[in-house]
């Protein structure tokens, strides 16, 4: 469900555009002051704003600017009973969608409405011929990336349970939000769960709730996640970091869609779809022994593996470019582009932390900046000086690199995976979830 942030101080106008924009299936956010709207803006990441020019405590263009410097996508409809030809054109110069005069009739939103959806085609249509994914925060033209895409969309549609695996960094909670958001679930809550942050007894009670008394500090009730998300989606993060206590809990939430609060020995049922992600490979701690084997088939119905940036080469000058934007907006300066040479150090570098150090990167290399081009001298020593030859990663690649290259040429020299396994000395079945884990076709 679109989700709209409208920013007014009018009581009236609040419930008049509320039940306007609800009827045409918005999911409605509201704020009576700029800074309550910039709040609101972080919280809910809205889709379109509705932001009033005269507010109690600051001007509309103001919060406008930082709306702009925010880096959220989204799209800002300026309203007010003050209206110039002036403020109109400032506003549409600083990155306001469209501008509407006080007082206006359905007709006149009707109009506004029907260019957005109309430029909201035509962006898609662009990006599709530039060969670009860019939806919920993510952004690849990476072949490989945009299938995995396909695959999830595809997915969000039923209730199956998706792991969804890769190195940190890669970007596993935006998907898991862009799952939620192209599935039928989409208007209700999504709620996050993060399994190794917690201890045990912390995750138990942040996951199932707990009750009055149930341990020292539990001075009232509390609702554990699960019922928070009631009709919409818990994602868990780290999942492979769970203890074991809690991992026969959450299977047999997994099996009878029921669960006990601590303290409380009755029976809880809640309707969430459980979206999980690890880092970690999950089949390795069910072999060590410290993840349930049926926990883990419960949880891997489907699984999507991002890949890791250094296997995106096309990508980084693409998010390397978005990322310097948004932080030229949050930052106030002045850069207009990354020069020849910094591009090639970063695109050489191989990015052990992934899009989110490439992110850091960007934003350090901003603030660091004295000219209107991002320059060599501006990134950290360790990637401008970055050497591929002398890298020992290079030297020495890891296990599982070995393992994936090894697969592939099997698979290239043998009939059947059948044949294929023989030769590797494994079941049919662990190779079919090694091509999972890596992709392979």
């Amino acid at each position: 469900m679109k989700k709209a942030l409208i920013i007014d101080d009018d009581r009236n106008i609040l419930t008049t555009l509320e039940m306007y924009l609800e009827d045409k299936g918005f999911e409605i956010v509201t704020a009576v002051s700029g800074k309550e709207g910039l709040e609101k803006i972080y919280t809910a990441a809205p889709d379109l704003v509705l932001l009033d020019m005269k507010l109690p405590d600051q001007n509309g263009l103001d919060v406008l600017n930082d709306i702009m410097a925010s880096g959220i996508k989204t799209r800002v409809l300026m309203i007010t009973a003050y209206a110039t030809i002036e403020t109109a054109v400032t506003a549409v110069k600083m990155g306001a969608f469209d501008y509407l005069p006080k007082p206006f009739v359905p007709g006149q939103l009707d109009l506004v409405l029907e260019k957005l959806k109309r430029f909201h085609s035509m962006e898609k249509e662009i990006a599709t011929l530039k060969g670009i994914f860019s939806e919920g925060g993510i952004l690849t033209r990476n072949p490989r990336m945009r299938k995995i895409l396909r695959t999830a969309r595809q997915s969000a549609d039923s209730e199956a349970t998706i792991l969804i695996s890769g190195e940190s960094g890669t970007g596993k909670g935006l998907l898991a939000r862009l799952i939620h958001d192209w599935s039928p679930r989409a208007g209700q809550p999504f709620v996050t769960v993060d399994c190794a942050a917690l201890q045990e007894n912390l995750l138990e009670s942040d996951l199932f709730g707990h009750v009055k008394g149930a341990f020292t500090g539990a001075i009232r009730d509390k609702a554990g996640k699960l019922e928070l998300a009631k009709g919409g989606s818990v994602f868990m993060d780290e999942i492979s970091e769970i203890p074991p206590a809690v991992q026969g809990k959450l299977l047999r939430f997994m099996q009878h869609r029921e669960y006990e609060r601590i303290g409380d020995p009755r029976p809880h049922i809640v309707d969430v779809r459980i979206i999980t992600a690890s880092n970690k490979d999950i089949e390795e701690r069910v072999r060590e022994g410290s993840f349930r084997e049926d926990l883990y088939f419960r949880l891997n119905v489907l699984e999507l593996f991002l890949p890791p940036l250094r296997e995106r080469p096309e990508d980084i000058q693409l998010l390397a470019e978005y990322y310097l934007m948004r932080s030229v907006r949050l930052n106030g300066k002045s850069i207009r582009s990354i020069s020849d040479e910094t591009m090639q150090r970063l695109q050489r570098y191989p990015w052990p932390g992934n899009i989110r150090e490439l992110i850091n990167t960007i934003e350090r290399s901003v603030i660091m900046a004295q000219d209107i081009e991002l320059q060599v001298t501006e990134l950290s020593s360790n990637i401008a000086n970055f050497n591929p030859s002398a890298s020992s990663e290079n030297l020495f690649p890891s296990l599982a690199d070995i393992e994936k290259q090894h697969l592939q040429n099997v698979m290239l020299h043998t009939r059947s995976l059948e044949e294929a396994s023989k030769i590797l000395g494994i079941d049919p079945a662990t190779l079919w979830r090694k091509r999972k884990k890596y992709q392979l076709d």
